[in-house]
């Protein structure tokens, strides 16, 4: 008999957001409980650290840039899942399973961009995704484009009537998933739900108070700066200590929220015998840096920003830790392995699931990291200078131990930098390695020319750009 899958993922949170990484004093019992009875990944990635090129990159198994998706889907700019990727939908629904989809979707293009007031009521960056094509397989459709009001959430089923259930939006679409297992899906076939919460994505006071109230006081990471808060792209953020204590408060709360809920489904599943059965994920889309370095939010290479919960639950297995590097396209094959389904040949990533099930490890493994500038702002100043904005930004590397980043920055005028971290002794990446040693220069030289050759089979345009800018200065 066919395994179903249950796949739950937060938006906007970090590996070390939970108790089992025993990093931030973050509650998450119910979360911890799971990890015990599930594998723990602990080098899980973001391969490009934004909402929607991951999740394209999640559901079809390519790299973002490959989906054209280089920032996210947004007013102005024509980016979505384009119609003829191959997603995780498709490629279940061929393998026999009932598709269902809740929550966040953030892969379709925004209303407005083609009317000013659509019928759906959709604004801003949010979206109404029609039955049809758009969404990639999924036949159960309780979904909303993006919208970042979590206390006061909407969604659309399959008519542009906005549905306003007047409740948190993780307690609501969690009670929507176990409704559809319950009594919405055929109990005579698989299932294949993915479940997105959006929560604990700022803004960070969206969430019950009664959350935020597990968390009196908080001491910030050691590698916090107060000086000047910003986001990656230089935008200043005006926080006080105590107002970002607060937002972490927060912050840590919604994550307990999401605990809590996930407790609750967890308990459903045993209840109605399906846990057994079922290959269960816990994961994100990427991090935030709240405060670290002096970051908001995410787009950048720090362990915060990109390093993201990966936990599987495969019935019958007992390893506890995967140690292996895995990055976002990768997940999509690796779940179709555990399932025996089919793999699509426009995958990119790779099937990782023997490090899952076996004891088996591969330490030279690598993730690919990588981000471009895509606020308005930014697009728009280089489409004046008839540049593109794909080919800048940054590429890096993760390895088990180290990171390395190629820089050109987000300005039409390039400034190639290079940075070298090992993690191992540097937890909070606060001391880049000196690239005049020879041993760290080799180190940096290795891994660039693995970048480098990624590069080349993705003809990312970055490649060139950064041929003129660095040239062979290193």
């Amino acid at each position: 008999m066919k395994k179903n899958l249950l796949f739950v993922f937060a938006d906007q949170w970090r590996a070390g957001a939970m108790g089992a990484s025993r990093e931030d004093p973050v509650l998450t019992p119910n979360m911890d409980k799971f990890c015990q009875d599930a594998t723990y990944c602990d080098h899980a990635f973001s391969t490009f650290p934004v909402c929607s090129p991951h999740r394209a990159s999640l559901l079809t198994g390519k790299y973002p840039l490959s989906l054209g998706m280089f920032t996210n889907c947004k007013t102005g700019l024509s980016v979505r899942l384009l119609d003829h990727e191959i997603g995780m939908g498709q490629a279940l629904k061929a393998a026999g399973y009932q598709t269902a989809y809740i929550g966040k979707w953030h892969l379709d293009e925004p209303e407005q961009n083609h009317c000013e007031n659509p019928e759906s009521g959709a604004r801003d960056w949010d979206a109404f995704t029609p039955p049809g094509v758009r969404r990639h397989g999924f036949d159960y459709w309780y979904s909303y484009g993006t919208y970042d009001m979590h206390l006061t959430p909407h969604y659309w089923q399959d008519t542009p009537q906005m549905i306003c259930p007047g409740k948190w939006s993780v307690e609501h679409e969690t009670e929507k998933a176990m409704e559809y297992l319950e009594t919405v899906r055929n109990q005579d076939q698989p299932f294949a739900l993915y479940l997105a919460w959006n929560p604990p994505h700022s803004p960070y006071d969206q969430v019950p108070q009664k959350y935020v109230d597990l968390y009196p006081d908080v001491e910030l990471k050691a590698n916090v700066n107060l000086d000047r808060i910003h986001h990656h792209t230089g935008e200043q953020v005006n926080y006080t200590e105590e107002e970002l204590k607060l937002a972490t408060r927060q912050y840590y709360g919604a994550v307990s929220g999401l605990d809590d809920q996930f407790g609750r489904l967890m308990e459903f599943l045993k209840e109605k015998g399906l846990y057994d059965n079922t290959v269960i994920v816990l994961s994100s889309d990427h991090g935030d840096m709240m405060g670290s370095h002096g970051l908001m939010g995410k787009h950048v290479w720090y362990e915060e920003s990109v390093r993201i919960p990966f936990v599987v639950r495969v019935p019958g297995n007992d390893k506890p830790v995967c140690r292996t590097c895995i990055g976002s396209q990768d997940m999509m094959p690796t779940v179709l392995g555990l399932l025996e389904a089919e793999i699509p040949d426009t995958v990119e990533g790779e099937d990782c699931s023997e490090f899952l099930v076996t004891d088996k490890e591969d330490f030279d493994r690598v993730s690919f990291l990588c981000a471009c500038p895509g606020r308005d702002i930014f697009v728009k100043k280089f489409e004046e200078h008839g540049k593109d904005p794909r080919a800048f930004g940054w590429r890096g590397v993760r390895t088990w131990d180290c990171t390395y980043v190629m820089e050109l920055g987000y300005d039409v005028e390039p400034k190639p930098r290079r940075y070298l971290y090992y993690n191992q002794k540097d937890r909070y990446q606060q001391h880049p390695a000196d690239l005049t040693v020879e041993e760290n220069r080799q180190t940096a030289r290795k891994l660039e020319e693995q970048i480098l050759r990624w590069m080349e089979r993705q003809q990312d345009g970055f490649l060139e750009n950064w041929k003129q800018e660095a040239g062979e200065n290193r």
